[in-house]
């Protein structure tokens, strides 16, 4: 029997809906100012300092905007104050006007029990370490740790992430409590600090009226606006219970039931299949989209493929980031790029940029089973060749054996 909750979808339906949803399926423009307004269509891109070919938020608008030049992202969202960072779960860039939902959670009750642990033993020693710190930025503006001079010589007897001294460990902190921002990046991925008074407006930072119930609604659609497949696991739907969902996750049924809410998600399932997905409430205009011939490589920490088991389940395509692996462990290599071709994952492909020589290297092409290039494909490949040297400003592209066609 036809769960009545749910509508029935093919696979090929879902990989389309992932890859419209995550605007990969064309251009989204060619022009700096496609940047920002891809950035705010998609709500959040992960942030990594990796930087093998382009770090992985360059190699997420490069797939995303034509003609994308390294670093272009940063030096533009942070100046204009359109972005701020926070962990949802890991680092994001998460567009400005999301902040009003994040800063309610923004409190010392929120945190991580370390950071917790962490404020209790450095107020220990020097209570007014946090207000010390917002004098400064309120006098100095935004400011690295060094800037901190005296607090910069203070090394706490304690562990704190990637930091050893007070200036380090404060300034992340007054982050982490929503009383200061990342103001900005350089092209080196150094961040300074600012106070949000200073990069917010004043309607940003007003005390929010939003339950916890709402805040969490919001930032499921906000998690769904990056990549709008959400597994639901098995769901059912009673009268004693309502809808229950088999995958346990933070997630109210009720978001589902919402009436006369235009952006209440919707269910649906492939055929014969237990597994249920939420999908954005216009996901059927999504499957009217067509499809480029352009080839992509896709960043490890795109949302398209961040969901390892679902990129697995729903395009037959394993995938493992396998940087902090040792070399014995890896199967396809240290920093590996997913092929995206019309829709499917047709291979694997290493990247490296030599920044002194200028040359970047292409190598360890792994094509899938039962995939080959075409024509039409390796000069999509050339084509990707060719953006990627002009994000970088290549002087020069090399290839390996496994790339002969170029």
């Amino acid at each position: 029997m036809k769960n009545e909750i749910t509508t029935e979808v093919s696979k090929s339906d879902l990989q389309k809906i992932a890859i419209v949803g995550t605007h990969v399926h064309k251009w989204q423009g060619r022009e700096e100012e496609d940047i920002l307004k891809v950035f705010h269509k998609q709500g959040i891109v992960q942030l990594d300092p990796l930087n093998p070919a382009g770090r992985n938020h360059d190699i997420f608008f490069a797939a995303r905007i034509h003609n994308y030049k390294i670093n272009a992202f940063q030096r533009l969202a942070y100046p204009q104050k359109q972005v701020f960072e926070s962990y949802f779960p890991n680092l994001m860039a998460i567009s400005d006007k999301y902040f009003p939902i994040f800063l309610p959670q923004m409190k010392k009750e929120f945190l991580h029990k370390y950071y917790q642990s962490r404020i209790e033993k450095m107020e220990e020693s020097l209570s007014s370490f946090l207000e010390e710190a917002i004098a400064f930025l309120d006098a100095n503006g935004p400011s690295i740790a060094a800037d901190m001079k005296e607090m910069a010589k203070i090394k706490p007897d304690l562990s704190f992430w990637k930091t050893s001294n007070l200036a380090g460990m404060t300034l992340e902190l007054l982050w982490l409590l929503g009383k200061a921002v990342i103001h900005n990046r350089d092209e080196h991925w150094r961040k300074s600090y600012g106070l949000v008074e200073g990069y917010f407006d004043a309607s940003y930072l007003q005390e929010s009226t939003l339950t916890m119930e709402e805040i969490g609604y919001q930032k499921f659609l906000l998690q769904q606006k990056s990549y709008p497949l959400i597994e639901l696991g098995k769901v059912t739907n009673s009268k004693e219970k309502g809808l229950v969902f088999g995958k346990k996750k933070r997630l109210s049924p009720k978001w589902f039931e919402k009436t006369g809410d235009p952006n209440k998600p919707e269910i649906v399932k492939i055929e014969d299949e237990s597994i249920c997905y939420g999908v954005p409430s216009n996901w059927k205009e999504l499957l009217q989209e067509e499809l480029d011939g352009e080839m992509r490589a896709i960043a490890p920490l795109d949302p398209l493929i961040w969901n390892r088991n679902l990129t697995q389940r729903i395009f037959d395509f394993e995938y493992v980031w396998e940087v902090y692996k040792i070399p014995k462990d890896r199967k396809w290599g240290y920093y590996v790029y997913p092929l995206l071709y019309k829709g499917k994952f047709i291979g694997r492909l290493e990247a490296n940029f030599d920044k002194k020589k200028k040359i970047l290297h292409l190598f360890n092409l792994q094509l899938e089973e039962n995939q080959s290039l075409s024509n039409r494909s390796e000069k999509a490949f050339q084509r990707l060749s060719e953006r990627w040297s002009y994000m970088l400003d290549a002087s020069k592209v090399t290839t390996d054996k496994s790339i002969s066609f170029l």
